[in-house]
């Protein structure tokens, strides 16, 4: 994806504006001459419902957070080349976050574990601790202070650990904040109401203002609420769902809450994995399948809709920036202009938009109506 042109340290009140789902153009473009800084990548896996979260240094350190419901995630690793995982985590005691990592021990030898001591266990979570056993694996705990680790460059600061809730395995997750220069994400498990305020309490400096949150319990109305994204005023917000969870995720509510608060959202289930680079002073975004991401919208559309819309023609008058986004050579900046210049008559009047040349209305028109 592009990198137009914009101010540096490109703040929370343009994203306000925005509100663009699949934005990725929040960054300084750098000079053709000027040589490429290292980068720091994070993609949110697209593993249906459940987490894995790859974090790949600019020195080539990894690290894994959760594996997935499922053991395909061994799989896409090698497809992106990882050999070795530094560091595997595991949020909490529950399958959809380690359902892939016997694999991923198996094929990637992960040199440090980091779990909870949390009492929840099952058959399958006594199961993966007898493969870190058998493989030798360093394994470490999260305590009651924060506990920094360093992967390459960048730095992964454990938050202190909630008490344990043993009714409830969610709030036992750990808490992860990922500092690469000015980019950050926060990463927090399946975490609800009472571990978040027990962060917001002991140790607000580590959840305040980060680049990206990965939304707590794929999107669940006790994943998100309105103290913790006031706290944490994300630029944006990631789900790792799946399209037919039993489980209505995303809920209404915490759509309608990112809308109020104009924090853009990418969700899997609608755009596949979402993938961060960030050089530590700029950051861009791109997704596996474009043009099928959605806005944070008080209306709270249902995945239908959603997805209905993304495959037929986009109307020019009532798409939103991020479906623009989807169309050949459409990048943020222009997608904006596109918005900016409405009411359209005829997609014709696509003509008068900066950056929309004779070759490129060609190209959209087949894809585009004024209704």
């Amino acid at each position: 994806m592009s990198r137009p042109a914009s101010p540096a340290g490109w703040h929370r009140r343009a994203a306000a504006a925005a509100i663009v789902a699949a934005s990725a153009a929040w960054i300084v473009a750098s000079a053709a001459s000027a040589p490429r800084k290292p980068e720091l990548s994070v993609e949110v896996l697209d593993v249906g419902q459940g987490d894995a979260i790859l974090i790949r240094s600019p020195e080539g350190k990894t690290a894994l957070i959760d594996a997935g419901p499922g053991k395909h995630v061994a799989a896409l690793l090698k497809q992106k080349r990882v050999t070795t995982v530094d560091l595997l985590v595991l949020t909490h005691h529950h399958a959809d976050h380690y359902g892939g990592m016997a694999e991923v021990i198996k094929d990637h030898a992960p040199r440090v574990f980091l779990a909870s001591s949390s009492s929840h266990t099952t058959p399958g979570y006594l199961k993966l601790l007898q493969h870190v056993r058998d493989a030798g694996i360093r394994a470490i705990q999260p305590g009651p202070a924060a506990r920094r680790i360093g992967l390459g460059s960048a730095v992964l600061t454990v938050l202190p650990q909630p008490p344990e809730d043993t009714q409830d395995e969610n709030d036992n997750s750990i808490g992860i904040r990922l500092d690469y220069g000015d980019f950050s994400a926060l990463l927090t498990g399946d975490s609800q109401g009472p571990a978040r305020a027990y962060w917001l309490r002991t140790c607000p400096a580590l959840v305040r203002d980060c680049t990206v949150l990965k939304l707590a319990h794929h999107g669940s109305r006790n994943g998100t609420d309105a103290r913790w994204l006031d706290a944490t005023r994300p630029e944006m917000a990631v789900a790792s769902l799946g399209a037919t969870n039993d489980y209505g995720h995303p809920h209404p509510e915490t759509l309608s809450l990112l809308g109020r608060r104009k924090v853009p959202l990418l969700r899997t289930d609608l755009v596949g994995t979402v993938s961060f680079v960030s050089d530590g002073a700029t950051w861009d975004v791109t997704t596996a399948r474009p043009g099928r991401s959605e806005a944070a919208s008080s209306r709270g559309r249902d995945r239908d809709d959603a997805t209905a819309r993304a495959s037929a023609r986009l109307d020019l008058n009532t798409a939103t920036e991020a479906e623009l986004m989807g169309l050949p050579g459409v990048s943020a900046t222009v997608a904006r202009r596109v918005v900016e210049r409405r009411p359209y008559r005829s997609v014709d009047d696509l003509r008068s938009v900066r950056g929309i040349g004779a070759e490129g209305l060609a190209e959209l028109r087949p894809r585009v109506v004024v209704r």
